[in-house]
């Protein structure tokens, strides 16, 4: 039973409201004036007849503490697992570590978010959001506090501003292959000429490639988990087949023949998963597994400085699966098509990157309608003349 007791001289805490937790404790809590207690009181009463009812001490477990075990028990894969746990240490425990998670309020969100957003790009700052509210909202489903601070209407992401993809032209690209050291020189072919990410442009292996079918089975991808190497599905693990050209058929076998494909055994999926062999086709020269790490700087960004570009993040090797994307959808490639070569899963996803660049229309549907209409009045003009 919930009731409020006079206390008398105590002024600062003269009265006190008491009421019966759902797990059978006696709660208390005491106010200067009698109308906070009996509204404080009433809100505890209606949390517990509604089910919304948190214990108050139940808050009193640490954010550190909390996230820890909240990490512990995700099922992320080995990269997202070690990307989140960056972004915890880097990012979010610095603020919040040592404070309380009832007393995480939506105004230190906010003003943690503000912080952020003078450091880092604004899609890093939602990607950080959204790791803390789902931390957060774990401790809601767990009982330990009542709301989400991260869910609060006062808490705003910074957008993110639109940007055009401007991709490279068939001209630079193919002195950007030319730039790279013979060694490495069909690796951006690959990836210009088939739409590889690089990871699965580096876990390419011989039996992935239909030379007869002029196919590219994408099976496997080179990932690095704490700096080392290792075999894992493609993004998504949306295996897929993709057109092999013979721009990228020639490029791989005059490479091949070269450099003969070596066996590499790697981990799988997991660091302490089960070894797995595959001869790759792109391989380092100590005869491992092509680490971008190394290749990044030591290959593609001197490649891109012989050819005049700057080496930016825009810049990545990614920009040539943005130039693929490009020269298919100028020779009339469908955006369901494409979505399903570049291995995106929503081709919603593919047309909103890359539709700007699909071909202008408007001048081919003007065609399509006056020739259809030409065609008929040529046939009513022909029929009656000849009435």
């Amino acid at each position: 039973m919930a009731h409020i007791q006079d206390r008398g001289k105590d002024v600062e805490r003269r009265w006190q409201a008491r009421y019966r937790a759902p797990d059978g404790a006696e709660r208390t809590k005491t106010f200067r004036r009698k109308v906070d207690a009996q509204r404080w009181l009433d809100e505890v009463t209606a949390d517990i007849v509604t089910g919304r009812y948190v214990d108050p001490k139940a808050g009193k477990v640490t954010f550190g503490n909390f996230a820890e075990r909240w990490l512990a028990a995700q099922t992320f894969d080995p990269s997202t697992r070690e990307a989140v746990r960056n972004r915890l240490d880097n990012h979010i425990l610095p603020t919040f570590k040592k404070t309380e998670l009832r007393a995480i309020r939506s105004s230190m969100v906010q003003a943690w978010l503000r912080g952020r957003q003078k450091e880092l790009a604004p899609r890093t700052v939602r990607t950080l959001l959204a790791n803390l509210s789902g931390i957060l909202g774990a401790a809601v489903e767990d009982g330990l506090i009542a709301r989400n601070p991260c869910a609060s209407s006062s808490v705003r992401a910074p957008a993110i501003p639109a940007k055009r993809i401007v991709p490279w032209t068939v001209e630079q690209v193919e002195a950007i292959v030319a730039a790279h050291p013979a060694r490495y020189r069909a690796t951006p072919v690959v990836s210009a000429g088939c739409g590889l990410r690089q990871g699965e442009t580096f876990g390419l292996a011989v039996d992935d490639v239909d030379f007869l079918r002029r196919t590219i089975h994408v099976r496997q991808q080179v990932k690095l988990i704490a700096g080392k190497p290792i075999l894992a599905p493609p993004k998504g693990g949306k295996i897929r087949e993709v057109p092999l050209p013979e721009w990228v058929a020639v490029a791989l076998a005059e490479h091949i023949r070269r450099q003969p494909p070596i066996e590499v055994t790697l981990p799988w999926r997991d660091l302490d998963g089960e070894p797995r062999a595959s001869r790759l086709i792109f391989t380092s020269r100590e005869s491992g597994p092509l680490n971008r790490n190394y290749f990044n700087p030591h290959i593609w960004k001197p490649s891109l400085k012989i050819v005049g570009i700057a080496t930016t993040r825009d810049h990545g090797m990614h920009a040539l699966r943005h130039h693929y994307a490009s020269v298919l959808l100028d020779g009339g490639i469908s955006i369901r098509a494409l979505a399903e070569y570049l291995g995106h899963t929503d081709p919603g996803f593919t047309l909103r990157i890359y539709s700007h660049l699909m071909p202008n229309t408007e001048d081919r549907a003007r065609a399509v309608v006056d020739a259809a209409h030409t065609t008929r009045q040529g046939e009513q003009s022909e029929a009656g003349g000849r009435a």
